[in-house]
C-alpha cells in the first residue's frame, strides 16, 4: 500500500499574518528596553554638553594669546641686513620698513660693490648723500622721502656708472637737474620736487643719453611736453599730474607715436600704443 504522502499546502508553516502578529506581540518588550537605552544616551550626552557649556563660559577653551616680540629697532635690523649683504649678494642692498639715519648711510658708503641701492624709508639728505655718491659701482639709486636738493644731485654727478636714478621727494629745482648732463651713462630718471617747473624741459634735453623720462607733479606745458619730445633717443614719458592739454596729446601721438607714453600712471585714450599692464 503506498503510502499517502503529504500534500505541501498542508503543512504548518506561519502565514505572513501569523509572523506580523509575532511581532507586533514581541515589540512592547523590545521598544520598553530601547527607550531605555536611548534614554541612558540622551542623558549621557546633555551632561556632556552641559559640562562643556559650563567650561566654555568659565574660559577653559579659549584660544591662547600669542605674544608677539616687539621688533628690533632700526639700528639693529639695519645692521643684520648689512651683514647679509656681506655674506650674500653684495651688489645690492635694499633697505624698507624702517627709516635710516646718518649712522646707516655711513655705514652704507662702505660697501663698494654696490651697484644697486634702494632706501624706502629716508632720510638720505645734501648732507649725507656725499657717502652714497662715493659709491664706486653704483647703476641703480632710488631714494624715498629722501628731500635731495640741488647740492645733493652736484654731489651725484660723481657716480659715474649711474644708469637710473629715482628721486620722488626730491627739492630739486631745474638748475640742479641740469648738473646730471655730465653723467653720460645716465638712461632713466624719475623726478619729483614742489620745487620744479615747466623749465627742468630744458634742463632734461641737455641729458642726451636719457632713454626714459619720468616726472611727478612737475607741471610741464605743451610747449615743454614738445622739447621734451625732441630729444634723440628717448623711448618712454611718464608724466603723473602735468599741465598738458588734450590738444597737447593729440600732438605727441601723432608727431611721436614711437613713444611709449603713461599719463597720471595710465595709457591716454588716444594712446596708439596703449595696452593692458600686468601687476
Amino acid at each position: 500500500m503506498v503510502s499517502e504522502q503529504e500534500d505541501p499546502s498542508n503543512v504548518d508553516t506561519p502565514s505572513t499574518e501569523e509572523e506580523s502578529a509575532e511581532s507586533l506581540a514581541d515589540s512592547p518588550r523590545l521598544s520598553a528596553r530601547d527607550r531605555r537605552r536611548q534614554t541612558l544616551l540622551f542623558l549621557c550626552f546633555g551632561t556632556t554638553l552641559m559640562v562643556i557649556a559650563g567650561l566654555w563660559w568659565n574660559g577653559y577653551f579659549e584660544m591662547p594669546v600669542i605674544v608677539q616680540e616687539p621688533p628690533d629697532p632700526p639700528g639693529v635690523r639695519f645692521e643684520k641686513l648689512y651683514q647679509a649683504t656681506l655674506e650674500g649678494d653684495d651688489t645690492k642692498l635694499h633697505v624698507e620698513g624702517f627709516p635710516v639715519d646718518d649712522s646707516m648711510v655711513s655705514r652704507i658708503g662702505e660697501l663698494k660693490s654696490l651697484e644697486t641701492l634702494i632706501i624706502d624709508e629716508g632720510i638720505v639728505t645734501d648732507d649725507t648723500i656725499d657717502l652714497v655718491a662715493q659709491l664706486p659701482k653704483l647703476r641703480h639709486l632710488r631714494l624715498r622721502l629722501s628731500p635731495i636738493g640741488d647740492a645733493g644731485l652736484q654731489q651725484l654727478t660723481k657716480c659715474e656708472q649711474l644708469w637710473f636714478l629715482n628721486l620722488p621727494h626730491a627739492e630739486c629745482t631745474a638748475e640742479g637737474v641740469a648738473a646730471l648732463k655730465s653723467l653720460k651713462k645716465l638712461r632713466q630718471i624719475r623726478l619729483g620736487s614742489t620745487e620744479l617747473d615747466n623749465q627742468v624741459t630744458n634742463s632734461l634735453t641737455q641729458i642726451r643719453s636719457l632713454r626714459g623720462i619720468h616726472l611727478i607733479g612737475v607741471p610741464v606745458t605743451d610747449e615743454g611736453l614738445k622739447k621734451i619730445a625732441a630729444m634723440p633717443y628717448l623711448e618712454s614719458l611718464y608724466l603723473d599730474d602735468s599741465a598738458v592739454t588734450e590738444a597737447g596729446w593729440e600732438w605727441l601721438f601723432r608727431e611721436h607715436p614711437h613713444l611709449h607714453v603713461h599719463i597720471d600712471q595710465y595709457h591716454h585714450d588716444r594712446d596708439p600704443k596703449g595696452h593692458n599692464h600686468h601687476d
